[in-house]
């Protein structure tokens, strides 16, 4: 029994090293990627969700977690990144700017491991949630719904230099966020504030036609997490 939980954090790595190969290759549809990308949460989420339920945490268990995590949640979305730069950057070494991403990532997840866990909430944006970010941006310019201009934007150095800045500095970030990593599924304490940010989210992605609604999403995410956790200082 106390091996599930690593068996499930090894398909989450298994699963990161099959994206990883399959976004250099590019021959794979962005929108089956996300697919697997999706599966690689699933597994994260389980794996956590279960060593908690049944008391099966341990200190192997963290360290798995955290070394999968950097390939899923943090090779992965520099690799992205990466791809972006290259639809638009004249410079040979401007893309690997992207990598940046992979280090700040790499940074969280060392910090995490060696400061004290609260089930409460994280500080900095989680490297799961970052990636799903990343990822937003490949699908919305890769979607024929979403208009020209919006695409234009993204597909800017400018504008990729900012948000690859923000995401590093979001992931080391001391603004706390309600950890979504449920013990329980009872409706108290901070689970209303976390079914608050799922039910929130689900309305918005489908009103706001999709991939380009996670941005409001991580807004709300934001000030949520403000209202619950941090105003309370």
């Amino acid at each position: 029994m106390r091996i599930i939980p690593n068996i499930l954090t090894l398909f989450n790595l298994f699963l990161g090293c099959i994206i990883t190969l399959l976004l250099i290759e590019g021959k794979l549809p962005i929108e089956d990627i996300s697919v697997l990308i999706i599966l690689t949460l699933f597994f994260d989420f389980m794996d956590g969700w279960i060593a908690r339920k049944f008391n099966l945490e341990s200190k192997l268990g963290a360290q798995l977690d955290s070394l999968a995590d950097l390939i899923s949640f943090g090779l992965v979305p520099g690799i992205i990144m990466y791809k972006l730069f290259m639809e638009v950057s004249l410079d040979p070494f401007l893309p690997l700017l992207g990598f940046t991403i992979t280090l700040a990532s790499a940074y969280r997840l060392a910090n995490y491991n060696l400061s004290h866990t609260d089930l409460k909430y994280f500080k900095g944006l989680p490297t799961p949630a970052n990636t799903l970010f990343i990822l937003s941006l490949l699908l919305i310019i890769g979607s024929p719904n979403i208009d020209s201009f919006v695409k234009e934007i993204i597909l800017n150095n400018n504008f990729l230099i900012i948000i690859t800045a923000l995401s590093c500095y979001l992931l080391n970030s001391g603004f706390k966020l309600i950890n979504l990593k449920f013990v329980d599924f009872k409706f108290k304490g901070v689970n209303k504030y976390r079914y608050l940010i799922i039910v929130l989210s689900a309305v918005l992605f489908v009103l706001l036609r999709g991939f380009i609604s996670v941005f409001v999403i991580f807004g709300i995410y934001y000030i949520v997490s403000y209202f619950a956790i941090n105003r309370k200082k």
